[in-house]
């Protein structure tokens, strides 16, 4: 297989994460999840708990940030200490993408990385959803030890929280057809035919 970067937004409880985790172990290549945040962390020595607090959170509007994240040069990039610090932090994270699928194939999950690297040939861009809420909080409540009301206010606020990232830094809609090659809905087909397929998919 040619490499592939295979780019995972997912809906809280859908399964999303799992499903990345494991297309990186059939597929040999690596998953970058919260590993992204150390390498920030590490690479810009930024505090990884200041990146844990603002992950994937954010307000309003921010497309001018995501033009310069990937037109401009590294220099220019790293000086905007002028930026609030989430707006720094997600373009220093934005460079550590684009260094990672200029490098080697691997699943990334979240953080923009359709948009991040929408002119890369080799990205296949996913979105896991679950149109049975009942489903998501579920799997809350068997692998998070969530309770029914701690799950279903999880869900909402988590992807309340990641809508308004994606929104904030891209001027496009989270979860939108027209981001992704293929949206997979785990409450219809399951998390291992949600794998099936999307490993089937990347090696078409």
């Amino acid at each position: 297989m040619d490499k592939v970067i295979i780019t995972i937004g997912r809906e809280f409880g859908s399964g999303g994460k799992y499903i990345g985790e494991q297309l990186a172990k059939r597929l040999n290549i690596k998953c970058y999840d919260k590993e992204l945040l150390k390498l920030v962390a590490e690479k810009e020595q930024v505090d990884l708990k200041l990146l844990e607090k603002t992950d994937e959170t954010s307000k309003g509007s921010f497309w001018y940030a995501m033009t310069m994240a990937l037109y401009s040069s590294a220099d220019s990039v790293n000086s905007l200490s002028s930026l609030p610090m989430n707006e720094q932090i997600f373009l220093k994270e934005t460079k550590i993408i684009q260094e990672l699928a200029k490098k080697e194939s691997c699943v990334i999950i979240g953080r923009c990385s359709n948009i991040i690297l929408k002119d890369n040939p080799n990205v296949r861009n996913i979105f896991v959803y679950a149109s049975d809420m009942k489903f998501k909080i579920n799997r809350k409540i068997e692998f998070a030890n969530m309770t029914e009301k701690q799950a279903t206010k999880a869900i909402i606020k988590r992807d309340k929280e990641r809508a308004m990232y994606y929104n904030y830094f891209t001027n496009e809609k989270w979860g939108a057809r027209e981001g992704y090659d293929l949206l997979v809905d785990t409450s219809k087909i399951g998390i291992e035919n949600a794998i099936n397929l999307i490993e089937q998919y990347v090696k078409f």
